[in-house]
């Protein structure tokens, strides 16, 4: 049975996340790590305004081959990485223990992770290869997907992006013609409108992809 660990890790004990550290007021969320052969090839997105200096302080870590943005949407980007060499980091671990990223962002102090591994031999199995490594994860919470709201199950959704979308379709904001809009949203969920975007958005794009994409189509 799939079990869903959430966690936070120091910036320290993250390779990648030290890489991305920068002086930039740049935020960032992890959408996926993809092995390739040997090599880990993480995907994530960057909130922020300087994306040309952002590339050129994460291009300056000797550990970063490539920096290669794939897409961009008002001030966030996404971004695909490589490595000059194998990092044989968390990221790695992660790999190799077929876990699949739901949420990963920059929290103060450290990044906080949501990650469904398929089943509790392989989330065992991770914990060992980080204390083997000193690693050091604190874990916030664990649950089975019998545990998790039943939207929440089928599509990866996190809390925050069911009570968006689930607020948006109540109040009419996919209707035609539109009978509320991100700003009247932002205000009842008592966020920004931007963050709201986000949350509509990327909520959105979960469900439609769950719903109408097999799995192999969906990344």
């Amino acid at each position: 049975m799939s079990v869903i660990v959430e966690f936070s890790l120091s910036t320290e004990d993250f390779v990648f996340g030290s890489a991305l550290e920068t002086v930039e007021d740049m935020r960032i969320e992890l959408e996926a790590i993809v092995p390739t052969g040997s090599r880990i090839v993480p995907y994530f997105w960057a909130t922020g305004e300087d994306f040309e200096g952002f590339e050129r302080h994460v291009l300056a870590d000797p550990d970063i081959e490539s920096i290669t943005q794939l897409d961009r949407i008002d001030d966030t980007a996404l971004y695909r990485t490589e490595w000059t060499r194998d990092v044989n980091g968390i990221l790695y671990g992660l790999g190799e223990t077929e876990a699949v990223v739901l949420e990963s962002m920059t929290v103060r102090d450290g990044w906080h992770f949501r990650i469904r591994f398929p089943n509790h031999d392989l989330l065992g199995q991770f914990y060992n290869f980080c204390t083997e490594r000193e690693i050091s994860v604190h874990i916030d919470r664990s649950y089975t997907l019998t545990e998790a709201s039943r939207a929440g199950r089928i599509f990866d959704l996190t809390p925050e992006q069911r009570e968006a979308i689930v607020l948006a379709v109540q109040r009419g904001y996919y209707r035609v013609p539109r009978e509320t809009d991100l700003t009247e949203i932002a205000a009842e969920l008592g966020i920004s409108q931007q963050a709201a975007s986000k949350r509509v958005r990327r909520g959105a794009d979960r469900v439609l992809r769950g719903a109408l994409l097999d799995p192999g189509e969906r990344f």
